[in-house]
């Protein structure tokens, strides 16, 4: 570990440009992403502690769609729904 008092880890890979557009539309507002994706990650990586790459074979398969696995996604799709 760095001593660094500034230094933050990143979470970097590449996305596809229609990607990219749509995200800075929608996810625009400053310090948003880092809200909204912070979450996420924790959920899969809790998912994937319990379960193993079980989970991670589900998703790259497309045999299930992330929200329907994912508590966080799960039960926002669900308010959205008014469910």
């Amino acid at each position: 570990m760095t001593t660094n008092e500034d230094y933050k880890p990143r979470f970097s890979f590449e996305i596809s440009e229609e990607q990219q557009r749509r995200c800075n539309i929608i996810l625009g507002t400053y310090g948003l992403k880092k809200s909204i994706f912070g979450p996420i990650l924790d959920d899969l990586l809790n998912l994937i502690e319990v379960h193993g790459n079980i989970v991670i074979g589900v998703i790259l398969d497309g045999a299930i769609k992330p929200r329907e696995i994912m508590p966080i996604l799960n039960k926002a799709e669900r308010k959205a729904n008014g469910s």
